[in-house]
């Protein structure tokens, strides 16, 4: 059996080379051209043609993109021939596979991303998704019931519980990492949605040094006026960086997204997502819930209220997750079974 997989961000980096390795299968790895995301596949070794770019313009250009992906897509699969296309719900390749016949199995943990899944659910042959989305979420934007395919876990366990299990007990740092809200993703273009690089100031006053990993070069500029730069207390970290070696030995991780949050949370290491949309972020609570350390905070006073709490004791937080991470499913093998549907 031959797989295709495509990449967009850096967490579908992690996550579409994870399923590659454990399924063992003669595989493609396609990536819209972020730097990040190419960045990080080389860094984890992965097998990978970069097809397409990565736009971050109005709708316009959102659009134009996904037209030239498209027709740029169609040579590079019809050369590879594959079965299966594995996604995380990426619009351009979803729509290449449902053109040439080629079954789409695509992931989703993220139901307000609105415009991917309504472009993805309904040609999908398979649409797996954690238990902690309500099956009602995923059929409003289009899935269907049939296709539906839920698990007892979260998609970063698929790369972080084996390293978890096997690393090393260390002293924390008393360091800060911040990564800012994907200001480019569909659902945020148009809002002014930055809270992330605000509480860099709040953690300086509490003591801690700060890591930031910012994704535009507005950011970078922003970062390298400040004092704190200058006198070495902020670091700006602008290529692809081994995540939880990282938050493995740091006190605290604050991201816009949710992925580093969760990442940082099933390690241990407390994790705060300023996601600024007024929705339910399930996957989170579902950790939460499960007694991780991670919390949400959509207003800045109540981040700056987490925050100054968390660095006042920074260990009292950090949460030893080794058994926990074992009740926890595994996507790669929620994969690897639906791929069994095909050949059984």
């Amino acid at each position: 059996m031959r797989i295709w997989l495509d990449v967009i961000t850096p967490k579908q980096a992690r996550l579409m080379t994870a399923i590659a390795s454990f399924l063992n299968l003669d595989y493609l790895i396609t990536v819209k051209g972020l730097k990040e995301s190419v960045s990080l596949l080389k860094r984890l070794g992965a097998r990978h043609e970069v097809v397409g770019r990565y736009a971050t313009g109005g709708l316009k250009d959102k659009l134009l993109s996904y037209a030239e992906r498209v027709k740029s897509l169609l040579d590079t699969v019809a050369d590879f021939d594959p079965d299966v296309l594995i996604s995380f719900s990426s619009p351009e390749a979803v729509r290449v596979a449902f053109g040439l016949s080629i079954r789409a199995i695509t992931m989703n943990d993220t139901p307000h991303s609105y415009h991917v899944a309504r472009l993805t659910f309904p040609l999908s042959w398979r649409v797996i998704h954690p238990e902690a989305i309500p099956e009602s979420d995923m059929l409003k934007l289009g899935a269907s019931k049939d296709s539906l395919v839920s698990y007892a876990g979260v998609d970063e366990i698929a790369w972080v519980r084996d390293y978890a299990l096997s690393a090393p007990r260390v002293n924390r740092e008393f360091k800060v990492f911040i990564r800012p809200e994907e200001s480019g993703a569909s659902y945020l273009l148009g809002k002014n949605t930055s809270i992330a690089l605000k509480l860099v100031k709040t953690v300086l006053n509490m003591g801690a040094e700060v890591i930031v990993k910012p994704r535009y070069e507005s950011q970078v500029r922003e970062l390298t006026n400040m004092r704190a730069f200058e006198e070495g207390r902020l670091a700006i970290l602008r290529d692809a960086v081994d995540t939880l070696d990282l938050f493995n030995r740091i006190s605290l991780v604050i991201t816009g997204g949710g992925t580093m949050a969760r990442e940082a949370a099933l390690l241990g290491t407390p994790s705060i997502s300023v996601f600024p949309l007024n929705v339910k972020l399930h996957v989170n609570e579902y950790l939460r819930e499960r007694g991780f350390p991670i919390w949400r905070a959509r207003r800045l006073e109540d981040a700056e209220r987490l925050v100054t709490d968390i660095l006042k004791d920074p260990n009292s937080h950090v949460v030893d997750t080794r058994d926990m991470l074992l009740d926890l499913e595994d996507p790669r093998e929620v994969v690897s079974s639906v791929l069994g549907e095909i050949n059984g």
